[in-house]
């Protein structure tokens, strides 16, 4: 095993581990509090980490890298990333930012502790 294999093996389950756990915590009941943008940028970022972890995989088995004729999908991954981490920019330059965590964050219920008499 080269180095390289070794490199790109790491690689790809990283890739597929990230977009897992993006795409599962997409399901989470808590994810329709967020914006919209956030959601997207998100499914982008994780549709872009199973590109390239595709691409690894082709590379892995056969040894020749693949070329990208078309769109290449992979570039998903920053273009999804790029999109939360703008969206976020944008509501901190336009002081939106603390208004929308107040509303992701729900506060916890207050425990009622029975007195003795």
């Amino acid at each position: 095993m080269t180095a390289e294999f070794v490199g790109f093996s790491v690689l790809t389950v990283t890739n597929i581990t990230a977009a897992i756990i993006i795409f599962s915590g997409a399901l989470r009941e808590k994810m329709r509090l967020y914006p919209t943008w956030h959601k997207i940028g998100l499914m982008v970022a994780a549709l872009g980490l199973s590109a390239q972890a595709f691409r690894n995989i082709q590379f892995l088995t056969t040894g020749v890298s693949p070329s990208d004729t078309d769109m290449p999908l992979w570039a998903l991954k920053d273009a999804g990333i790029s999109l939360v981490a703008f969206g976020y920019l944008y509501l901190a330059a336009t002081g939106k930012y603390a208004a929308t965590i107040e509303k992701i964050h729900i506060k916890p219920a207050v425990k009622k502790v029975r007195r003795k008499k």
